[in-house]
């Protein structure tokens, strides 16, 4: 039983939580951005869930306990590993004249990925 609670405690995380917001901000400031409904200098808006995201997983690195920290490095290295794939694929696509990728976008794929991971990593050792 407390293997499922701590479990699920793991998605109720501050960072976790975060890194979702920021993410989810991001992509949808910039569709608004893009299309007109909200003026430019509310882009700067997913800025404030990326600090939190930040300050969260710094607070809860240095109060974890070495199971936690080993799924916060193991997601983060995903996401990297993961980020930097997407970045050569929008790189190809950019020198081969295909198209123009959402470079601005790479924070918020990052952070979506870390998420992301951090789900897989945490059902993996649940």
């Amino acid at each position: 039983m407390a293997t499922n609670r701590t479990f699920s405690s793991r998605f109720t995380c501050p960072p976790f939580l975060w890194a979702v917001a920021a993410a989810l901000t991001q992509i949808l400031v910039t569709w608004l951005v893009v299309h007109g409904q909200i003026p430019r200098w509310l882009g700067l808006l997913p800025v404030v869930p990326y600090m939190l995201f930040f300050a969260a997983m710094v607070r809860s690195v240095l109060k974890m306990d070495e199971m936690l920290k080993r799924l916060c490095l193991e997601s983060a290295s995903i996401a990297f590993l993961l980020t930097l794939i997407i970045t050569a694929f929008f790189g190809g696509l950019e020198q081969a004249g295909i198209g123009h990728p959402p470079w601005q976008e790479v924070g918020s794929f990052m952070m979506l990925l870390w998420a992301c991971s951090y789900a897989v990593s945490a059902w993996r050792y649940r």
